[in-house]
């Protein structure tokens, strides 16, 4: 039993690669990429919801002042 882990860890040596720095370069040009897209679409959100909790108040607050006038 005990060679059969010595054999799995020397094939398991035989596996492990290193890829070249302009792989990495690949890979993180394409990962910063989906990261900005991302990013745009929260900062809509977030935008698109202060305008509606904005508008949301003045609403409120123009109701609040119609009924306490009368």
């Amino acid at each position: 039993m005990n060679d059969l882990f010595e054999l799995i860890k020397q094939g398991e040596k035989g596996l492990q690669e290193v890829p070249s720095p302009n792989a990495w370069k690949k890979l993180e040009a394409r990962l910063e990429r989906k990261r900005r897209k991302k990013r745009k679409g929260i900062r809509f959100l977030q935008i698109s919801a202060a305008v509606a909790l904005v508008l949301l108040l003045l609403v409120l607050a123009f109701f609040a002042l119609h009924t306490l006038q009368r």
